[in-house]
């Protein structure tokens, strides 16, 4: 039983990581990425990242935690328990009806270094105005804090967590690519202690 529900939980963390993943996409561990494919997420994270608000919430229920109404519910009401799921769900969905447009963008955005910002919302088919909108929640959305220093790991700057960053002068937006080259030497050194070790152990056996 004890097992059963560490692998409940841990398949609970991968949703949640996948979900992360599709909301705000950077770079994580090989090993991570691994066991996403080999769990069955891939299929999950593709349909959420075309849209599929179904697909977040049934994502979203089966992987949250259990919430606790912070006053007594009414005892009347079978789903009064509900009641608390439902108002994070629908929280949790409001913040990725406002993302839902930043895949489309960010997929744009790699493909340009300048656009003019009213040919970039004719490609989406949305008004200047609004898609200006859209950039500026881009630029909010992907914004983390980092530590740099001090005792407390909330203390830190802002930095950009997208792999592309751009500004708008005028009318016309200028994009770069901040993408981190992937550091293959690291990849592996991990495969050989890993093969030396399983080395030892069959020698040992």
């Amino acid at each position: 039983y004890q097992n059963d529900q560490i692998n409940k939980q841990t398949d609970q963390m991968y949703m949640l990581l996948a979900i992360c993943l599709v909301l705000h996409p950077q770079r994580i561990d090989e090993s991570l990425q691994t066991t996403l494919r080999e769990k069955q997420f891939a299929d999950k994270m593709n349909k959420m990242q075309r849209g599929d608000i179904k697909e977040f919430e049934s994502c979203f229920m089966s992987a949250c935690p259990k919430f606790v109404s912070p006053v007594a519910p009414p005892f009347d009401s079978p789903e009064a328990h509900l009641e608390p799921a439902k108002l994070q769900l629908q929280v949790f969905m409001e913040e990725v009806e406002q993302q839902q447009m930043l895949p489309t963008i960010r997929s744009y955005l790699k493909l340009y270094t300048t656009m003019p910002l009213e040919k970039l919302a004719g490609f989406v088919d949305i008004k200047d105005e609004e898609f200006r909108n859209y950039l500026l929640a881009f630029k909010h959305k992907m914004q983390n804090v980092v530590w740099t220093k001090g005792t407390s790991g909330l203390e830190g700057e802002f930095q950009s967590g997208s792999e592309v960053d751009f500004y708008i002068d005028k009318n016309m937006i200028h994009i770069a690519d901040t993408k981190v080259a992937r550091r293959y030497g690291d990849f592996f050194i991990r495969q050989i202690h890993k093969f030396a070790e399983l080395n030892r152990n069959l020698r040992d056996e």
